[in-house]
């Protein structure tokens, strides 16, 4: 029997390609496991890394419906009248 213990290491921040912006940022840490977003909230330089892991520890911890609600929010995207989704599906159409 092999004495070898495997050492898992968590992500500290969040990947180039994923910060574009806040709303990718969440993504990205909504996929990844609950030490990864507690990673990048307590060693990531980077401030909208530590905005973002927070949205989530702060929702999942607390247990708050109104944060995790939010969180839901900007992972779908916001709200859009009929008029405005039916103007973009017109234009997605036209290219």
């Amino acid at each position: 029997m092999s004495d070898i213990v495997p050492v898992h290491r968590w992500r500290t921040k969040v990947p180039e390609e994923h910060r574009a912006t806040l709303d990718t940022r969440v993504l990205w840490l909504w996929h990844q496991r609950f030490g990864t977003v507690q990673m990048v909230y307590k060693e990531s330089p980077d401030l909208l890394d530590k905005t973002a892991a927070t949205l989530i520890l702060q929702a999942i911890i607390n247990r708050d419906l109104d944060s995790i609600q939010q969180l839901f929010q900007r992972l779908e995207g916001g709200a859009m009248f009929d008029k405005e989704f039916i103007d973009s599906d017109d234009e997605a159409l036209r290219v």
